[in-house]
């Protein structure tokens, strides 16, 4: 064998630039996987169950748009628009869909608020009572004396206050029959109470899928019966805007995203309902979406501005309205309950085409 010393001066260069080249090599592909960053994980709380208002995050994550936003978001099943508050005051989740009305009573009664609205999704709230014609309930005061039924949670029973001032009721005129959201529209049909509190794509939607005809149903809307607040936003948890906020930036440019695909195609939107959730129905939740987008999200003002933007001078009406019926031991600053640093450009959150 020849020895190192015997070899050819050209090839001995040619060996050790190769060798020189290799070893340099390996570290620079270390520290390119090493310079990729792990995807922000984010743990995101629906309000309710796997229907047409879920769609928004279930789009954004099954088309990339989280991805894309470096985002890994686990999307939570509901139970309820004020539980979303207690989850982020504990800590167990990051992010959620949440009442403005649950917002401002943990401010209201608690010494620190776990989290802020950073994204309007209703600008008037979805609250309804629902009955059937054959109770004889066509107006807010004829509850007077009846049972409604709805989960302990739910953002339309937590301001049931609010609606019994405007229609002449005192809160203590009804009684209330706690039970599981999936058995509430059940309940009303089997007349084992005589109306149920609910959001009004979710209630009218679960009627018409247990059989009931919708001339049979009566709606009692919150929001044409004196009650003008605002429903349902995005909300994060202090912590997490402290340490992630270009995550809720992130996060919420992807929503924008979808909800204009959403508008752009329904179809496909309810598609992807069905891919994240086989047991949903598409009819049944094709036209929840229609009322989710038409009569909740497209409002004058949302078309004009685009979606997402809370009023802090209307809030605080709300705040003052709530605080005397649902008995808030102080009336939080508005402010102080909301942050709109996170949100898309206005031409991003244009959704809706004129």
């Amino acid at each position: 064998m020849r020895s190192l010393f015997s070899l050819p001066r050209r090839a001995v260069l040619l060996g050790l630039l190769a060798l020189s080249a290799a070893t340099i090599a390996i570290p620079e592909s270390a520290s390119a996987q090493a310079a990729a960053p792990s995807p922000v994980k984010i743990r995101f709380q629906l309000d309710w169950r796997f229907e047409a208002s879920a769609i928004p995050y279930i789009l954004a994550q099954r088309k990339g748009y989280f991805a894309q936003e470096g985002l890994d978001v686990a999307i939570n099943v509901g139970s309820g628009a004020s539980a979303t508050v207690t989850r982020l005051a504990t800590g167990t989740v990051d992010m959620g869909v949440g009442d403005m009305s649950s917002v401002i009573e943990f401010a209201a009664n608690n010494p620190q608020l776990p989290a802020r609205a950073v994204f309007l999704v209703y600008e008037n709230s979805p609250a309804a009572i629902m009955t059937l014609k054959k109770t004889g309930i066509r107006r807010v005061a004829d509850l007077k004396g009846k049972t409604i039924g709805s989960p302990v949670n739910d953002g339309a029973r937590k301001v049931f206050p609010l609606l019994a001032a405007a229609n002449g009721l005192a809160p203590t005129d009804v009684t209330w029959m706690s039970i599981e959201p999936a058995m509430r529209e059940t309940m009303l049909v089997r007349g084992q109470v005589d109306a149920i509190a609910a959001y009004l794509a979710s209630g009218l939607m679960s009627l018409e899928k247990l059989g009931v005809p919708a001339d049979q149903i009566e709606i009692l809307p919150y929001a044409d019966n004196g009650v003008q607040i605002y429903g349902n936003a995005v909300l994060a948890s202090t912590a997490f805007l402290q340490s992630h906020p270009d995550a809720v930036r992130g996060f919420l440019k992807a929503v924008a995203r979808a909800f204009k695909d959403m508008y752009a195609d329904r179809a496909e939107a309810v598609r992807a309902l069905k891919a994240f959730e086989p047991l949903v129905e598409v009819p049944v939740e094709t036209t929840r979406l229609n009322i989710f987008l038409d009569r909740q999200v497209d409002t004058p003002l949302s078309r004009r501005n685009g979606i997402g933007e809370i009023d802090p001078q209307r809030l605080q009406q709300n705040i003052d309205r709530l605080a005397p019926e649902m008995k808030l031991k102080t009336r939080p600053d508005a402010a102080g309950l909301i942050d709109m640093r996170y949100l898309p450009s206005r031409a991003e959150r244009t959704v809706i085409a004129n």
